[in-house]
């Protein structure tokens, strides 16, 4: 298949390896669409060339995968609209939730996916990915997009170059269970400077436990049924199982850079305020974050 890659940074470069591996056509498109190839590196095996930014042949791919920040969907997708046709699916692959609903009116005749993934990776270099976490990636609809017809085909090929790749028929309920673990684990690590396994210790518990809970009446209000010890244990497994990683969202504090706060923990503020549901402890944290931020203008 001919996939487009909207996005080229760690998840972005880690499909398009991928893909490029599985012998499937695959196209960049970079901030800058700027006409060129791409050298990337996927852990220490041979480099792969990547052409870049020929839109025009964005209308033969046969989907196209959105893997930017949930903050840059908007600026990324929509100069790209001239050149999609609506029936070619797009799978938005960002963390958060509340992006698409950004997007203009004219994007309800496209075909629009949304997928989440604990498939990890890090970009040491912009030449260079590593896959540092296997998981699998969940596909589900966006609101009421109708389904593509070569779909099947399309999740076997995504499948088959990083698996484990799944159709979700209720990716909401994926979502709301993966932006709870954002809400927690990414604004903590970036405002105490620690890996994410960290927050396991005993100095964090009282926090931790108070996060999850403002999770878990906010989830109950917007219909989700997992009860207060599921979504506790999720969230602590996931500290345990990527306990050597740093989220997200601490590399953007790191590196100075916008992070996604305002579709991770701004979404389920937003959520808590439409149900009259106070968060005290993530509103703070919110608060902790946009400061940071602020400072680095």
């Amino acid at each position: 298949m001919k996939i487009g890659i909207v996005g080229i940074g760690a998840l972005g470069s880690l499909w398009a390896t991928k893909l490029r591996q599985a012998g499937h056509d695959v196209l960049a498109i970079t901030r800058d669409h700027s006409p060129r190839s791409i050298s990337i590196t996927l852990d220490q095996q041979a480099e792969f060339e990547i052409p870049a930014n020929n839109l025009t042949q964005l209308s033969i791919c046969q989907a196209i995968i959105i893997t930017v920040k949930s903050t840059q969907v908007k600026q990324a997708i929509e100069p790209l609209f001239e050149y999609l046709p609506s029936n070619i699916p797009l799978i938005f692959l960002h963390n958060g939730m509340g992006a698409l609903d950004q997007l203009g009116e004219q994007w309800n005749q496209h075909s629009l996916y949304l997928a989440t993934t604990t498939q990890a990776a890090f970009k040491p270099s912009s030449q260079q990915v590593k896959h540092t976490g296997i998981g699998q990636t969940l596909i589900g609809t966006y609101r009421k997009t109708k389904l593509t017809p070569q779909l099947d085909s399309i999740i076997q090929v995504l499948d088959s170059a990083l698996p484990k790749v799944v159709w979700h028929k209720q990716i909401n309920d994926a979502l709301w269970q993966k932006l709870a673990i954002n809400c927690v684990i990414n604004p903590m690590t970036a405002i105490y400077h620690c890996k994410n396994g960290e927050l396991l210790q005993s100095q964090y518990q009282t926090e931790v436990d108070n996060l999850i809970n403002e999770c878990h009446q906010v989830m109950q209000a917007a219909g989700q049924n997992q009860s207060l010890s599921e979504l506790s244990s999720t969230i602590k497994q996931v500290m345990l199982a990527t306990g050597d990683n740093f989220s997200s969202m601490h590399q953007d504090i790191h590196h100075q850079r916008t992070t996604e706060i305002d579709f991770i923990t701004g979404f389920l503020l937003q959520k808590a305020a439409q149900h009259q549901i106070a968060c005290p402890h993530h509103q703070a944290l919110y608060q902790k974050i946009k400061q940071l931020e602020e400072s680095f203008i």
